[in-house]
């Protein structure tokens, strides 16, 4: 299990960071999941140290009905929470120094595991393109909140293999990102993961 972080202002700018580095309000149910995930953080200091956050205007609530998605608003469940410009400077000027990179990528990994494409208001997009010499490309895409998030074209020698990619991406697009993702960063015990 990792050491947890020692100093209020790791858990703080951890804490940032994951806020702002996913980009969009959460509501306090995942903000916690995904901050304690990995054994970094406490639940007891995430409680102290976001109350703090949110008192000092680093993060801001969001109201229910009053989040905004391509102009139009938003119903959500429960009031969600995102950082402000305050707290999105703090997250970049102070994560370098006081998250290690590994740490930082790492969680950010784990939390997009938590997340659901659908949850980040991703598009999934593919199809199946035929070529002169009998075989396919099976090209597949993801955009999320940031614009471009995955795309892949990859050859298949007969249909019944393309077909077979094309369900697979169809029923779990996000384990296609993750695993991916998973292998050209190096991080390959996720494919051993549940």
């Amino acid at each position: 299990m990792p050491e947890t972080f020692h100093s209020p202002q790791q858990v703080k700018v951890f804490i940032l960071y994951l806020l702002e580095k996913i980009g969009y309000p959460l509501d306090y149910n995942d903000l916690a999941t995904i901050v304690i995930r990995d054994g970094y953080v406490d639940y007891f200091d995430f409680v102290t140290y976001f109350h703090e956050l949110l008192e000092a205007g680093h993060i801001s609530r969001v109201a229910r009905d009053e989040e905004e998605e391509g102009g139009r608003e938003v119903p959500v469940d429960r009031d969600s929470y995102l950082v402000t410009d305050t707290g999105r400077m703090i997250a970049k000027g102070l994560s370098d120094d006081l998250l290690l990179a590994t740490v930082r990528e790492k969680s950010y990994i784990s939390a997009m595991r938590h997340l659901s494409l659908e949850k980040r208001g991703a598009v999934v997009k593919h199809d199946i393109e035929q070529v002169g010499d009998g075989s396919y490309i099976f090209h597949c895409s993801i955009n999320d909140c940031d614009g471009l998030a995955f795309n892949l074209a990859i050859r298949a020698d007969s249909y019944m293999q393309v077909s077979r990619m094309r369900m697979n991406f169809e029923d779990k697009p996000d384990v296609v990102y993750r695993g991916i993702v998973a292998l050209v960063t190096g991080n390959v015990n996720y494919l051993l993961e549940k």
